[in-house]
């Protein structure tokens, strides 16, 4: 293919696909990544008829399974795709539960944090040969205790816990503690990630790898909602995204899909971002660079995450350039 690559997980609808489209109309080649293959090929179909027919393709890929991600990682080596930049977008809420991943880790730790870990570490060296090249993360701001958003406060115990539960305690389960949880640890994720990569000398003059994270807002209509009860999900998917593009401008929390995909899509593509890693661009400071919570800067908790996720995922040195043989 003639264009470099950008690989959007969930790229086939709300956020994912807006930011999708709005990369396609720039020049790149996007590659849809997602488990519902028949939407990725609707959504590969819709970016073609706007940016032609090498804009786009998709390949299957179940991020709650480890041995799902090495298999798409092995496709994307037997083509050898020229990839340049990756935005881990997928996610999910789990409403009932625990259901577990195929690996036995509570789902949406697997998908919202462990897939991405080793989709992530398993591309890296792909991304490195075609430096630069970007990484995007996509957190939440529900996080961030400061912030009233309706959702619990992160409880994050023994890491042990944290995948077998989504929370702090064994026996229990709560879903949308769950989902906040994970999004603290897609902070802690992309902080280590970018010291794990300045460390090793991967990222360089003319030859950058960021690391970033974006946070939406809050997004109507979005596949968060895929397990809510059926009323619930009538009011997410049907009601309040026309609510949220009327609030958009004076609430920046608080945003329709083509609005926060677009500015997803500057985080992966503004050459002015080239040098600029481990900043985290929320919607509340309309997408320019700002803190996050103070727990997401533990260091020590996140070289922990990182140390138990290699451990989860059994990520064994040859996969990733950042580990290395005892």
């Amino acid at each position: 293919m003639a264009r470099d690559v950008v690989l959007v997980t969930g790229g086939n609808s709300g956020i994912g696909f807006e930011c999708a489209r709005q990369l396609a109309r720039a020049g790149w080649h996007v590659l849809i990544a997602s488990r519902n293959r028949q939407a990725s090929a609707e959504a590969v179909d819709r970016i073609a008829r706007d940016s032609g027919a090498d804009a786009a393709s998709e390949l299957g890929l179940d991020l709650g399974s480890t041995a799902a991600v090495r298999q798409f990682v092995r496709e994307i080596d037997a083509r050898d795709v020229p990839l340049r930049a990756l935005v881990c977008n997928a996610g999910l809420q789990v409403h009932k539960g625990p259901q577990l991943s195929p690996d036995g880790y509570e789902l949406t730790f697997a998908v919202n944090h462990l897939g991405h870990f080793l989709l992530t570490n398993l591309l890296l060296a792909r991304l490195v040969r075609n430096a630069p090249a970007r990484i995007v993360i996509v957190a939440s701001g529900v996080h961030d205790p400061k912030f009233r958003t309706g959702m619990p406060k992160p409880a994050v115990a023994d890491l042990a816990t944290l995948a077998a539960t989504g929370g702090p305690r064994a026996g229990a389960f709560d879903g949308r503690l769950a989902y906040v949880n994970s999004k603290l640890c897609n902070l802690w994720f992309t902080y280590e990630l970018i010291r794990r990569i300045e460390a090793a000398g991967l990222s360089r003059e003319g030859r950058w790898v960021s690391v970033n994270a974006f946070e939406p807002g809050l997004v109507p209509g979005s596949g968060l909602a895929r397990d809510y009860p059926p009323v619930l999900r009538f009011i997410w998917d049907r009601l309040l995204p026309g609510l949220a593009r009327l609030l958009s401008p004076a609430v920046p929390s608080i945003n329709p899909a083509d609005k926060a995909g677009a500015a997803l899509a500057k985080v992966a593509l503004d050459p002015e971002l080239d040098r600029t890693s481990g900043r985290y661009f929320p919607s509340h400071a309309r997408w320019r660079a700002a803190r996050s919570s103070d727990a997401s800067y533990d260091q020590a908790q996140a070289r922990a995450l990182w140390d138990a996720s290699v451990g989860f995922a059994r990520l064994a040195p040859g996969e990733s350039p950042l580990l290395t043989s005892a």
